[in-house]
């Protein structure tokens, strides 16, 4: 009885991930994708660490 309960929650789980995955697939809605850029700006005679600013 033990095995049929484990066997039936991984079979239901298997189905869920399948179902979730066909949905992202056939979604045919665009996500807006925001490139980043990252921009480098040397100064002279400086060893500290890089500064990196993220625009949103």
């Amino acid at each position: 009885m033990k095995n049929n309960i484990l066997g039936g929650l991984v079979i239901f789980m298997v189905v869920l991930t399948c179902l979730l995955m066909l949905d992202d697939i056939s979604n045919t809605q665009k996500q807006p994708s925001i490139p980043e850029a990252a921009q480098v700006d040397q100064i002279e005679q400086q060893t500290d660490l890089a500064i990196v600013e993220k625009e949103e």
